[in-house]
Order: structure tokens, then sequence, then C-alpha cells
């Protein structure tokens, strides 16, 4: 009988602990919904308030409590309709298993932390951002032979370095930067200019799901039901450029989204490379162009800039790192291990694996969540960190 009620004890608790979760989640995406105020306003606001829930709750004085903040601003902003939207988003996400990443969590990409204009939250669909060195690859999309076969060996150099490619899912470069990635088992994130419920170009959705099968990921700071519209395009290059510890040019003209991401990761003093052209060659009217005015390196394999980062003596691959000051049950061990093995996992079917109840379940569960060895996600599954 004491079993019994333990168990139903922490059934309660985690389910607590889980509606308080998604409450705090709907504030910090009804943030960065408010009309007129942007990313840099909203995190201002969450530095002097230290919440985004706080903000709403306090949003009739915050004029009074913040100095400098415009009372018809916060007038212009409506409250309510921002936490119904994002109510009905969460829900939404719940349902097709996205995650949304708020700019304080721990998981979200550490460079982009640092920008600060990047996104008050994103979206996302598998992905881990913080694990390995995340290089944007980018050029134009009307892309030459010699522009896949340059990104095609530049990803082949670069393969045991432990990095993650990043890139826009778009056509010419971006799409071969993805293929090429997956070609060599190198984990690569595709950002959209999008919702999530939805990919464009709808050619590239098979890739797509390639890159998520491969533990990479997609990511947007735009809702569901968002099409792709011409100005979304620069911000999603912002997060790109800011994500990523180098960004390199493969293949560019004299104008296009490429020289934009390129110029967003000088101003965000991140390592930009270019490989240079034929100066008769349209493609390559860009990289030329950022190398001539010093905004880019010059390399022209995957060694010129393995030289420049100073990974030379780094090691093909870097072992996991145990804490040897932890120590699991059994039953614990036979949860991370399952989680090792298949990645994400819906509670359902770790029950399946493991042979154990819900109640059951949900104990260890929390259990390895105070451990630190997993991170719970929306839709009830669970990561081994």
């Amino acid at each position: 009988m004491f079993i019994i009620i333990h168990q139903e004890r922490w059934k309660i608790i985690i389910y607590s602990l889980f509606l308080s979760l998604m409450q705090q989640k709907i504030y910090e995406i009804a943030l960065s919904l408010m009309n007129g105020i942007g990313p840099k306003r909203a995190k201002t606001l969450v530095s002097y308030l230290g919440s985004a829930e706080e903000v709403f709750k306090v949003r009739h004085k915050i004029d009074a409590l913040i100095p400098g903040v415009s009372k018809q601003l916060l007038k212009a902003v409506k409250w309510e309709e921002c936490l119904q939207r994002a109510e009905i988003e969460l829900e939404w996400m719940d349902k097709n298993s996205i995650d949304v990443h708020f700019y304080l969590d721990q998981n979200y990409p550490k460079k982009l932390k640092q920008c600060d204009d990047g996104p008050v939250v994103f979206y996302a669909k598998g992905g881990h951002y913080n694990k390995r060195k995340n290089i944007a690859v980018v050029g134009t999309r009307k892309c030459t032979s010699y522009g896949v076969q340059m990104t095609r060996d530049l990803i082949h150099g670069l393969k045991d370095f432990n990095v993650q490619i990043v890139s826009g899912l778009a056509f010419g470069i971006d799409i071969a930067a993805h293929k090429a990635a997956l070609e060599f088992d190198v984990p690569t994130i595709g950002v959209l200019a999008h919702g999530l419920d939805d990919l464009y170009p709808v050619g590239h959705k098979s890739t797509a799901k390639k890159m998520l099968e491969n533990g990479g990921g997609l990511i947007s700071e735009f809702m569901s039901n968002t099409v792709a519209e011409k100005e979304n395009f620069p911000k999603r290059n912002r997060i790109v450029a800011g994500m990523c510890d180098a960004t390199i040019v493969v293949e560019s003209s004299q104008k296009g989204g490429s020289l934009i991401t390129a110029g967003l990761a000088n101003d965000y003093n991140r390592d930009v490379f270019a490989f240079p052209g034929n100066a008769d060659k349209t493609s390559s009217v860009g990289c030329n162009y950022l190398i001539q005015k010093n905004r880019a390196h010059l390399i022209t394999c995957a060694q010129d800039m393995i030289d420049i980062l100073g990974w030379q003596d780094e090691l093909a691959s870097t072992p996991i790192q145990t804490d040897l000051f932890t120590s699991y049950s059994p039953e614990e061990e036979k949860i991370l291990n399952i989680l090792r093995e298949k990645g994400i996992t819906q509670i359902d079917d770790l029950c399946h694996f493991c042979a154990m109840t819900v109640s059951q379940l949900s104990v260890q569960l929390f259990n390895l969540e105070m451990k630190g060895a997993i991170r719970a996600l929306s839709g009830k599954r669970f990561e081994f960190i």
C-alpha cells in the first residue's frame, strides 16, 4: 500500500511540474509575439522582471518599473491575444512533437545567446545545438558543379572534427551542404523561413526527413501557418550566422542571402571563410568581394580552415566523459541505455521497451531528470543528455 501511495504522489508531483512548465512556455512564446516589441526589448523586459510570466503579470505598470519603456508602445501590445495564440501554438506543438527553446534555456544555442537580436524563442524538430561545433555552409541558389564539389570536399574534410553543418535547406549550395553532411554521416541543421508545419521547397522533404533520422534537426523562429515570405529570409539568415562558430560562403553572386549571412557573422565577430573563383564568373563575384575587402578568409579546402581555427591537434572524435560520481539503479541504467540507443523517445514507447507501467516509469524518469541524465521534451518525450 505504501509503495502505491508513494508512486501516486510522484505522479502528482511530475504532472504538476509538467503543467507548470507548459504554463511557463505559454508566457515565453507570447513574449515573442508582442507587436512592436522585438527581441532586444523583450529580453530587456525579462532582465528587469525576471521571467516572461512576470512581464505579463505586471504589464500595467511596466513603464513605472523600467526606465525608458514607452507607455504608448505597451498600450499597443495585444497582451491577451498573444497569450491565446501562444496557448494554441503550444497545443499544436505538443501534438506534433515540436520543441520550443527560450533564449534563457540551457539547450538554446550558446553562440546565439550572445546575439542581442537572437530570437526570444525558436521551434525545433530534433537537433542538438551545443554538443558540436556549428559550422554554417551557405551560398547561391544558382550554384555550379564546381560549387557542389567544393561543398562536398569541404564537409568531407571537416567530418572528423566534431562539426555540425548548418544551412537554410534552400536550393543550390544549401541543399548541397545538407546532402554532403548526410553522405559523410555529419549531423546537419536546417534553419527555415517559415513554420514547421510545412517545408519549402517541397522537393527537399525527403532530405529533411533523413536529416532528422541522422541526428540533425529543423528549426525556425516562425510559428505554424507562417509561409516563406521574402522578409523572413534575412531573419532566418541571422539565426544561421548567430548560432555558428564560423560561416563558409562557397559561391555567391554580387547580391544575395549568403552575403547577408556573411555580413551578420562579421557583425557577431564570428569567423567567415570564402572560396575564391574565376573573376568572370557571376557565381564567384560575392566570394571574391568578401576576400578582397578582408571580410572573409580565403580558403581552398577544409584544411585551410582547420589551420586558421587551430583545430590541427584535435582528435577525430571527442569521447563522452561519464560522471564518475553519479550512480544509477538497474532500472535507471535500462532507461538510459534505451535513450542512448534510440534517441528521443515518447513515454509510451519507453514503457514498452522497459516493460514498466507509466507510474513505475514516471518515478524513474523523475529521478533521472534530477540527476541531470535526461531531459523532458514536449509531447511527453525524453532524451539522453
